[in-house]
């Protein structure tokens, strides 16, 4: 296996405890209905390491690193195996 199959399952392996985690907590928290937060990737890196997004030009580049910032952190890390995965499959054909 190469490096970047290792990264692409690690990062499935991740996302999927994040997924997990946010499961039992809706389930387990008061109030009797299923209360799901989603983290996103602003909430655990912080607001003020993404104020340069703010500075960028209104485009298609700003909506794009917009979104990437505010989607849930399971879906991200989903994404981001997906790609290592892809790129570890077509490194060890080379």
């Amino acid at each position: 296996m190469s490096k970047l199959t290792i990264a692409g399952l690690v990062s499935w392996f991740i996302g999927g405890l994040i997924f997990g985690f946010q499961a039992i907590g809706g389930l387990v928290s008061s109030g009797g209905d299923m209360d799901w937060k989603n983290l996103i990737l602003m909430d655990v890196i912080g607001k003020s390491h993404f104020d340069w997004i703010a500075g960028m030009s209104e485009g298609i580049a700003h909506n794009i690193v917009q979104y990437i910032v505010t989607m849930p952190l399971y879906i991200l890390l989903f994404c981001v195996g997906i790609l290592f995965l892809i790129l570890g499959r077509l490194t060890s054909k080379l």
